[in-house]
């Protein structure tokens, strides 16, 4: 500290530096510090000791008691000076107990002569409607040249069940679906000045160019030993006493390259080339230290991962690959985006010490740590190493990747089962997204289904109105979204990670369902996700409970703070598609296509888009009707109306685009009463594409009016109803709302 700081100032620092671990899903013992790190000594107290008392012991809810809300309140005294600061955790009820009413049989195919591999898993039923996945030991068996049916059987772990698996003789195998669109790169997309996503990128474009570079690399530098050039520590998940920082180290190197493909700012480079030299410094540190192995890099040491492989829980250790893969995704994107090459030999360094480690641990072990909830979460490892594999053509980074498989997730979704009640949603769409790398690189049709029927599981059952998905974090019972409606809804990082995962899989279908869902993500919770100032802030919950408050995410360095540098140039990724044939239009969202093909989207009014084409197109022109107005849209080319029929969603525009053609499209945005496939008697009201929120901070549920009784407002896209005014949840602040209403 300064010496020229008060007692109280030290009271204030030591207040704001106290660091716990994440206390939106605890399930373990907490570590409350007794003495803040400039000389303050800290006294805890808790309104519900039961649950937490004030030596961090946690005691969890009965199952049935449902999660727990528990505030700690700590006194920090330093001389005669002395302030209080609280925060909230949420204290998981325990499991529920496992009564097994039924074993799903496994059928597994093999060609003759081929060997098979049995599941580590088989997915069962419970007694009380739970479907989820049981470790298995199976019997001796010998699964070489198969030449008949034959069954194995196994035992439920912890059990004297009895699980049964047929190996049946090869069967012709369904055909591997093909690639039928791509994308067209970030820096051929630009947005249209006037609407909300616009705005929001330009206030994290701003917040980016003033984010201190020495900062984000302290941890890394102070970690190898290398001087930190006096920059201030990193705050809140990237604290020193945090197990987790350099996460968002990971996700800024993502956001600069993002930035630089949506702007061509030389601002954004000089910084990608600063921070990728400096962690090449780093890198090089560790190496000559002698004390890690080559091409560890990270903000702290390895010992993390020793004691992952050891089975040492949260909040011991805190998802140490989880933060490899933020790190590691963040330098990728510095190369394929910006084209940074030194990140591309940090890369490859890194990759081999991924290699080095983990090929030596057995399937057992891996199996375990990958299951382990938090410490073994391991975000997008698997596709990271996919994505090497690609760019350097080096099989072994792709049987790296293989050791990232996760059973316990895939094989319930590759059978389309649904097993993600009380899963983590976000250490598991990675995982998928992962597998979907892996699937576009081998063809392997396994992959495919997991990715498929996953994201077919999810959205038909575990989204709120706005897509987002999980509450505390956690998937719930399919069709039950309605009976978990809080301050703790929609983890940004969910929806996130749920669009690109969406736009994975849209690239084989090109249907345009998957971009209605896409669109309503984007427009209703990750464009409202933004903090409406340029501080970089995100939320972290998008709280769908009557009379609650966005909260922005800031100093606090959390998660979805770190997919939050990187989502409001992600914007633009999936507006627009090309194959052979044609060029397709998938979000009527106001931007410009640049290049070969030049296209522009503007909204003329509120129910009015005009597609300007600027110069010849040698393909045709698709474009995508969203599913709330398929019905009641007018299409005309050149002045003159046209007939439009659509197939999967799309209107395909007659004739060969030239330039100067201009297509207007009109969708009267009309109220509309959302029913909900989780509970009937909650509604939620839409105009148009947008979710409305009622601005009020009545705790108790407001009765959904008929929609004869809103009332539009002079003002765009504003609404009143019985003195209470109606905005889309995008336009909302940090006043309180309401989305879901009683009948």
């Amino acid at each position: 500290m300064n010496k020229k700081q008060t007692a109280q100032d030290i009271v204030q620092a030591d207040l704001n530096s106290i660091y716990i671990g994440n206390l939106n899903t605890v399930d373990d013992d907490l570590k409350l510090p007794e003495n803040g790190k400039y000389g303050s000594r800290f006294v805890w107290s808790t309104g519900e000791s039961r649950f937490i008392d004030e030596n961090g012991k946690v005691n969890r809810p009965l199952y049935g008691m449902g999660n727990r809300k528990v505030i700690l309140r700590v006194t920090a005294v330093y001389e005669e000076n002395t302030d209080e600061r609280e925060f909230a955790a949420t204290v998981l009820q325990r499991e529920k107990e496992m009564v097994i009413v039924k074993i799903h049989q496994v059928e597994l195919f093999v060609k003759p002569g081929n060997e098979i591999t049995l599941p580590s898993v088989v997915v069962v039923d419970c007694e009380d409607g739970r479907r989820m996945t049981a470790r298995v030991k199976w019997e001796e068996h010998d699964l070489k040249d198969i030449q008949e049916n034959i069954v194995v059987k196994g035992v439920i772990a912890g059990s004297d069940k009895t699980a049964e698996a047929v190996i049946r003789c090869w069967k012709q195998e369904e055909e591997v679906p093909m690639e039928k669109i791509k994308f067209f790169p970030i820096h051929s997309v630009r947005l249209q000045k006037g609407t909300l996503y616009y705005e929001h990128q330009q206030l994290m474009l701003e917040y980016l160019l003033h984010c201190n570079d020495d900062q984000m690399l302290y941890n890394f530098r102070k970690a190898c030993g290398l001087d930190t050039l006096d920059a201030p520590p990193m705050t809140g998940w990237d604290e020193e006493a945090c197990k987790l920082k350099g996460h968002t180290t990971g996700h800024y190197l993502s956001g600069l390259a993002l930035a630089w493909g949506a702007t061509c700012d030389e601002r954004f480079l000089k910084k990608i080339h600063y921070m990728v030299n400096e962690l090449k410094k780093c890198q090089e540190e560790f190496a000559k230290s002698g004390k890690y192995h080559r091409g560890f890099l990270s903000a702290y040491s390895e010992e993390q991962f020793d004691l992952l492989e050891q089975f040492v829980k949260y909040p011991e250790i805190w998802a140490p690959y989880y933060t490899l893969d933020k790190i590691m995704s963040g330098l990728y994107d510095c190369y394929e985006i910006a084209g940074e090459e030194k990140a591309r030999e940090v890369l490859e360094l890194m990759g081999d010490w991924v290699y080095d480690r983990l090929s030596r641990l057995s399937k057992e072990t891996l199996d375990k740590m990958w299951s382990m909830y938090i410490a073994g979460e391991y975000g997008g490892m698997l596709g990271i190493m996919v994505k090497i594999h690609r760019m350097t053509g080096r099989e072994k980074y792709l049987l790296s990747a293989r050791l990232f498989d996760n059973e316990k997730l895939f094989y319930p979704m590759e059978q389309k089962l649904d097993t993600l009640e009380d899963i983590h949603a976000n250490q598991h769409i990675p995982q998928i997204i992962g597998a979907m790398e892996m699937f576009r690189t081998t063809g392997e049709l396994k992959y495919w289904k997991i990715g498929k029927h996953f994201w077919e599981i999810v959205t038909s059952g575990h989204v709120y109105c706005m897509g987002g998905v999980g509450e505390t974090e956690m998937f719930h019972r399919a069709e039950s979204v309605c009976e978990y409606l809080s301050e703790k809804t929609a983890e940004s990082c969910a929806s996130y990670n749920m669009l690109r995962l969406t736009g994975q899989i849209f690239a084989y279908t090109a249907d345009g369902a998957m971009m209605d869902y896409y669109d309503n993500v984007l427009r209703n919770h990750i464009l409202a996700s933004s903090s409406h100032k340029p501080d970089g802030g995100t939320t972290y919950f998008m709280p769908l409970g009557p009379g609650e408050s966005k909260e922005y995410s800031t100093v606090e360095n959390t998660c979805c703070h770190g997919t939050g540098m990187e989502s409001r140039f992600r914007y633009m990724e999936n507006i627009y598609s090309y194959n052979e044939k044609n060029v397709y239009v998938n979000l009527l969202i106001a931007s410009e296509l640049l290049g070969d093909i030049n296209i522009r989207i503007q909204n003329l009014s509120e129910d009015t888009v005009r597609i300007f084409c600027e110069g010849d197109m040698n393909k045709a022109l698709q474009i995508h009707i969203p599913n709330w107005v398929q019905e009641e849209f007018a299409v005309s080319v050149n002045g003159k109306t046209v007939e439009a029929k659509l197939e999967k969603g799309y209107f395909k525009v007659p004739n060969i685009c030239r330039a100067g053609d201009e297509i207007i499209i009109k969708m009267p945005m009309r109220l509309r009463i959302l029913g909900s496939n989780s509970q009937d008697s909650f509604v939620n009201i839409a105009y148009g594409p947008y979710i409305l929120a009622a601005r009020s901070k009545e705790k108790e549920y407001l009765k959904a009016l008929a929609l004869n009784d809103i009332h539009k407002k002079e003002e765009i896209l504003h609404f009143e109803a019985n003195g209470v005014e109606m905005v889309p949840l995008a336009i909302v602040d940090e006043e309180p709302y309401h989305v879901y209403f009683r009948k």
